[in-house]
């Protein structure tokens, strides 16, 4: 098992023109994820909730081609862990809210099969890339739809 994480600023300090994010406005775009992960990750090309449970969902996702039923778990305004065991792969993947001396941050963090050979690590970076790149996209797609609900509310 090998884990792979990558930590990002939720606000840029630098883009005064960007709407800034909350926990509250960051914990909205993971549960929107959660329910249909398509328009947030770019390797999923359908995600159906098959069931809802008192802490999250169970759905079913077609990720690269393969389908695959992933549980969900909320843990409120901190954490989304999703997990996928069945006898092709395992994997767990936790979306956390977080802070440092910088302000909000979002990392992801997925524990999966992968041995330390050269194709282990060259799959290990391909993942965290195509991880980073859908964290930087939910935030993107949150911050849109946060715009979008503030400038409904002052028209």
């Amino acid at each position: 098992m090998r884990t792979i994480a990558a930590t990002v600023p939720v606000n840029d300090p630098g883009r005064t023109d960007q709407v800034r994010l909350d926990r509250d406005d960051v914990w909205a775009g993971l549960l929107r994820k959660a329910q249909n992960a398509v328009p947030f990750v770019p390797a999923i090309q359908e995600c159906t909730v098959v069931e809802r449970t008192p802490d999250g969902l169970v759905r079913d996702v077609v990720i690269h081609g393969e389908r695959v039923r992933e549980e969900v778990v909320f843990h409120p305004k901190w954490r989304v862990s999703f997990s996928r065991h069945d006898e092709r792969a395992t994997w767990l993947i936790h979306n956390d809210i977080d802070e440092d001396e910088t302000g909000l941050t979002l990392t992801f963090s997925i524990t999966v099969d992968l041995d330390d050979s050269e194709e282990g690590e060259q799959e290990a970076e391909r993942m965290r890339a195509g991880y980073l790149a859908a964290v930087r996209n939910t935030l993107a797609l949150t911050r849109e739809s946060v715009a979008a609900d503030r400038s409904a509310t002052t028209h």
